[in-house]
């Protein structure tokens, strides 16, 4: 029973989008959307994510209007920079260190920094530690680098378990 519960999300979710992918509602479109729903959980069985995931609102918050702030002062710089240097635009990989064992941690971080205009992670070394992040125009590397672990530290704050915040 508590299997079955555990997929009641995944299940109406698909029937949803079933429903949303045909633009219409009727009683055989939401019958076929259940049979959909159920032979796509019969054949992909989604194993559940066991995680310690304990978000505090206070620093979810902070997290979410520092991302906001981020996004427009990057998207200022990054149009300031093209319309300053056009094509001669510079970037470059910097190497950050990743603060945290947690897969979907690390994995937030990265969508998160990559978010943004003018920075992302273009590659991750899991067993060295180290994003590699690309910068456009970074000027000084080592603020780059605040930058990005300044970032992983709130998304620790937000999501993170107490000993790694």
């Amino acid at each position: 029973m508590t299997a079955i519960l555990r997929k009641l999300p995944m299940f109406l979710w698909l029937v949803l989008v079933w429903l949303l992918l045909w633009g219409s509602v009727d009683f055989g479109l939401g019958v076929l959307g259940v049979l959909v729903a159920v032979g796509v959980l019969a054949l992909y069985p989604v194993r559940p994510v066991c995680s310690n995931l304990r978000p505090r609102p206070v620093a979810l918050l902070r997290l979410v209007a520092y991302l906001v702030a981020d996004l427009v002062t990057s998207a200022v710089k990054v149009g300031w920079q093209v319309l300053r240097h056009g094509r001669a635009v510079r970037g470059a990989v910097i190497a950050v260190p990743v603060l945290s064992d947690v897969d979907w941690l690390v994995a937030a971080a990265a969508n998160l920094l990559s978010l943004g205009p003018g920075k992302s992670v273009v590659q991750l070394d899991r067993a060295g530690r180290v994003f590699y992040v690309y910068a456009l125009n970074p000027g000084d590397p080592a603020r780059v680098r605040d930058d990005v672990l300044h970032l992983q530290r709130r998304v620790l704050r937000a999501f993170g378990a107490k000993e790694e915040s």
